[in-house]
């Protein structure tokens, strides 16, 4: 009876929170777990917090709670660091499925998609991209080099591991994308510099579309001193409009 008990207890299920604003940090944790029963648990909690009448909290973005150094510390690039970081987080849609969201996400530039931001989109893929849209792989990796236009700050430089998976759970299929920077990203003025910035998002089946989860923390400094807060508030319009140009892009092809 003992090594029975033993046993029903080494088959408990993960724990995952159940509240949103830590809900998003714990899904950009088990991106990479191998074996993918923690992240599902996480994403069906996500799905349950959105569907039980809490979508329109998100919806026009909300602050996060702030990930732990533990978290970090195994991701490829330089040193990376928590403190001080400013968290976000938005909800947007897509009137297109998530393999036609999935096969924008990989198959083409941001360049193309987005060009009034993006000035350099340069992508190399090391695994996945041949196969991920379909799901005959679920996971695909990728760095890439960027400069984005961010009009009076300058022209941003940023190289990035990207990172994404499918996940099979209680709600159906899930496309994540992970992203950080591997080094410092740098501007042309002010002396803006991110010296960190981490990306997860979760694009799930709803309705005829797709619910589009962002989150995102920073922490950026400029000649004028700190601007985490005001750099993370404007990923929310950022999200936003690129979520509005990403579906124009789609409905044009």
């Amino acid at each position: 009876m003992i090594l029975f008990g033993i046993s029903l207890l080494g088959c408990k299920p993960p724990e995952a929170p159940k509240e949103y604003e830590a809900l998003v940090g714990y899904i950009f944790e088990h991106m990479e777990d191998e074996d993918p029963e923690a992240l599902a648990v996480g994403l069906e909690n996500l799905d349950g917090w959105l569907t039980t009448g809490n979508r329109e909290t998100v919806e026009t973005g909300v602050t996060i709670e702030n990930l732990p150094q533990a978290v970090v510390d195994p991701l490829a690039g330089h040193a990376h660091g928590t403190d001080d970081l400013a968290g976000v987080s938005m909800l947007t849609y897509s009137n297109y499925g998530p393999k036609i969201i999935a096969d924008a996400l990989t198959q083409y530039s941001f360049k193309t998609i987005i060009p009034d931001v993006y000035i350099t989109y340069d992508r190399e893929f090391e695994t996945g991209k041949n196969c991920i849209v379909e799901r005959e792989c679920l996971w695909a990796e990728a760095t890439a080099y960027t400069v984005a236009d961010w009009g009076i700050l300058g022209e941003v430089t940023a190289t990035r591991q990207i990172q994404f998976r499918w996940v099979e759970t209680e709600a159906g299929w899930m496309l994540l994308q992970r992203w950080w920077l591997t080094e410092p990203s740098t501007g042309s003025k002010l002396d803006l510099r991110i010296q960190d910035q981490y990306y997860i998002g979760v694009n799930f089946a709803d309705s005829d579309g797709t619910a589009r989860v962002h989150a995102s923390w920073l922490t950026m400094e400029m000649s004028t001193g700190d601007a985490s807060e005001g750099a993370a508030n404007q990923l929310i319009n950022n999200w936003k409009n690129d979520a509005e140009s990403l579906d124009e892009w789609i409905s044009e092809q």
